[in-house]
């Protein structure tokens, strides 16, 4: 084995870690067909509070399955704890950004000071009470460290009332979300791309991800300075290998509304020739390698997670081409759980996501399930 991958959901990482030639360990939640076909050896780990792993659990596993000093490259799933991070550094080098650099960007008063200091658009955020001017606009309760958006939920208009413990408050911003995928080596910073992003909402998650599609244009009015506040924030804090920056840009402005400073889901649209693996840019640049330039993909990618509805048992069968994260047959999965990913491309982004409503109907007829209208 060449390193160990530790994600909720490796297989985009350890995907890139094949085309790269590397025979990775893969550490997640969901060891899926997918995943278990590219990787050395791919282990399910535990499960604590519904969505997070079991820290001792994924500590004994890779205790017992990779060598002290075995490198680890972290997708998601760790933001939130921070001293996990920390005992997984303690035997194996951490390729990417560390414990401190993760706790100050997923800190919201950090982030909103570096922010200011850097005079990009933030919206405003508190961990205490809000006042009633904050409360009277709309406001969102985020958890410190979540991601995937389902943790996210809509204020009650005129709450005053603290957030929980481990969650903030932040002024609600509306426009199309986007993300800015970035290279970095600790002194520069280049981009790679950006994706158009959209949720995929239920009764419980309304902010939940849904999808994205790429590469996409910037919107011409704002593209610039987005483009240099992505640049300025990966060279302020020091970052090094494949990170991002969400926003959202609406009628009157734009704001960077999360720092990601590890591996990310992007990796589903940009892994692609001409592009060399992405997982491989990351390692070089943690070692402080750059590429002198980086090709466009030749094709507009789309990919969306289909959730279940309801309770759902995978049937026998040859899944669609288009899945990936597909469980092996006979898996029960809850109502409101991930079943797998579904891709799609084409000659622009909009013949793209075309495509990819065409192949969640294709999984979701496959799958015995009622057919919906995609909204992006």
């Amino acid at each position: 084995m060449d390193l160990a991958i530790i994600a909720l959901c490796a297989r985009p990482f350890v995907a890139s870690a094949a085309r790269a030639g590397l025979s990775p360990l893969s550490l997640d939640l969901f060891a899926n067909l997918d995943t278990c076909a590219k990787a050395a050896r791919c282990v399910r780990v535990h499960r604590a509070n519904g969505h997070a792993f079991d820290g001792d659990d994924l500590i004994a596993a890779l205790t017992n399955l990779a060598p002290a000093g075995l490198p680890v490259v972290l997708g998601g799933g760790l933001e939130d704890d921070p001293a996990l991070m920390a005992r997984i550094a303690a035997r194996n080098p951490i390729l990417g950004n560390g414990t401190a650099t993760m706790q100050v960007l997923k800190d919201p008063l950090a982030l909103a000071a570096l922010c200011g200091t850097l005079q990009v658009p933030f919206p405003e955020a508190t961990l205490n009470a809000p006042d009633a001017g904050f409360a009277a606009r709309p406001v969102l309760e985020k958890k410190i460290g979540g991601s995937g958006g389902g943790h996210i939920r809509r204020r009650a208009a005129g709450d005053l009332a603290p957030p929980p413990p481990g969650f903030y408050l932040q002024q609600e911003v509306t426009g199309e979300i986007y993300s800015l995928l970035l290279l970095a080596n600790g002194r520069q910073a280049v981009v790679v791309g950006a994706c158009r992003q959209w949720h995929a909402p239920d009764a419980a998650h309304p902010y939940r991800y849904g999808g994205m599609v790429g590469p996409v244009a910037l919107p011409t009015r704002h593209a610039a300075a987005i483009t240099a506040a992505g640049r300025d924030i990966a060279t302020a804090c020091g970052l090094v290998g494949l990170v991002s920056v969400d926003l959202v840009v609406g009628a009157d402005g734009w704001w960077l509304v999360e720092v990601t400073p590890r591996l990310s889901a992007m990796l589903d649209i940009f892994d692609c020739e001409p592009l060399p693996p992405l997982l491989a840019l990351h390692l070089a640049a943690c070692g402080g390698r750059m590429p002198d330039t980086l090709p466009a993909p030749k094709e507009h990618r789309a990919c969306a997670v289909l959730y279940a509805a309801d309770a759902v048992v995978i049937p026998d069968g040859q899944w669609p081409a288009t899945a990936t994260d597909r469980p092996a047959p006979g898996t029960a999965i809850k109502a409101g759980a991930p079943i797998c990913t579904v891709h799609a491309s084409g000659p622009t982004a909009a013949a793209a996501e075309d495509q990819l409503g065409r192949r969640l109907a294709e999984v979701r007829g496959w799958l015995g399930l009622e057919t919906v209208d995609m909204a992006v």
